[in-house]
Parts: C-alpha cells; structure tokens; sequence
C-alpha cells in the first residue's frame, strides 16, 4: 500500500512549529476524499478520533488510514489508549517507531503493549527510525541505524510484524538520507518514510532533510531498485 504522509501535530525536541494541528483535518480529509491513503502522526487519543473521523468517511472500503506513535511518545499506557481507539476501524493500521535511545527490550516493548492492548498483529507496523548518536558521529548523522538490532527485535515479537524504514529522520540533509537509503537497499524492509516537499527551503519544519519529488523518485530506485 502507498500513503501520504499528511502530518498535522509535530512534536518538537525544543519549542517550535507544531504543525497546523485541528486546522488541518479539512485537508487530511480532502486527501482521503481524492483517494489517496492518508499517514499521520498522533500524540494523544483525541488525534487518533479527530483523524479517524475527517479521512475515514472520504475512503472506501479498500481504502486505509495510517496512524503512527513517534518516537518521543513512550508512554506505554498511552500507546495502549492510541492502540485501542485505532480498534474501531479495521481500516486502520497503526505504527509504531523506537524509542530514542538503544535499548532493545524497551522496542520490543512498545510493540508488546501495543498488542497487549489488543491491537491485532496483522494491523500493526514497526519502524525503525534510528537512534540518537553517541561518541563518534563523523557524518553528522541525526539518528543512526542498528540493522542487527531491528531483525533481533523482528525475532522476538513474532517475525511477521513488517517494518518500515525512516532515511529522513536518520539523516538530517539530503546527501545523508540518500546514503541512509544506499544503507537501507537489501535489507527486509517492507518499505520507507520519506518527508518530501515541493519547496523544501521554505519548509515550515526540518527542511534541510525534505526531499524534492524528483529526488524521491531517485530515493525510491536507491532502495528498492526491483520496484
């Protein structure tokens, strides 16, 4: 399944641009409406009802909603209050990132919370996001991978949970989510995150990681050269 990503809450590390939040459900609805799968972030309960009911009467029933806990959002009881108020449509597929910090157990963890709460496993996507670098980081990476770690992590909730990689929030500029893309190709990825943006200088948020579409189309033959 492709999706757009359609974010209209950002977290911030520090104080910023929150996104357009409530204002922006018009256009995740209108998103829906043209038939396009919708993909989002939420950070509480009343994001996942808000989402659900701008996009879910525009899409069919072949159609589906992406809802999504960021890495920032490690409640374990909220995660299993997101997980069971996506319950309410089996449109929804609901994915989870790591956590920050590398630290195994705690991202087999969220994914156990999540499918104690209920959730089915055959709705449910990981995502490796990578971790915040420590010591060396020469290329000035803004996450870092740990590919060994994620198929240990794939082992222990199951093996069939897909994962979804994220070359954006790792890399932090262009030239750098390319070369998270090249580090990517031929892992067992079921696919990608990618921020793109038409005007990627005059981006409200992270613009020096914000692909062109020209430059996303190059992305996609980097990782997946057999689509």
């Amino acid at each position: 399944l492709d999706f757009m990503r359609v974010n209209l809450w950002k977290p911030r590390t520090r104080p910023g641009y929150e996104g357009v939040g409530d204002k922006g459900l018009p256009i995740l609805a209108k998103v829906a409406r043209a038939g396009v799968n919708p993909g989002l972030e939420v950070i509480m309960t009343e994001h996942v009802h808000q989402a659900m009911d701008a996009a879910l009467p525009e899409l069919g029933r072949d159609g589906r909603l992406l809802l999504w806990i960021g890495a920032r959002n490690q409640n374990h009881m909220l995660q299993k209050d997101i997980a069971r108020a996506c319950l309410a449509d089996d449109r929804v597929i609901l994915m989870v990132k790591n956590q920050p910090w590398p630290h195994e157990d705690h991202w087999v963890g969220i994914i156990e919370h999540v499918l104690d709460a209920g959730f089915p496993r055959e709705r449910l996507w990981n995502c490796q996001r990578g971790f915040t670098p420590y010591g060396d980081n020469p290329e000035g990476f803004r996450n870092v991978p740990d590919f060994a770690m994620m198929e240990r992590v794939r082992e222990r909730t199951g093996g069939d949970i897909p994962i979804i990689y994220d070359p954006s929030h790792m890399g932090g500029t262009v030239p750098n989510v390319f070369e998270m893309g090249r580090r990517g190709a031929g892992q067992n990825l079921a696919g990608a995150l990618v921020e793109v943006h038409h005007d990627p200088k005059n981006a409200m948020t992270d613009k020096n990681q914000q692909v062109t579409w020209p430059e996303f189309d190059d992305l996609v033959k980097v990782m997946f050269p057999e689509s």
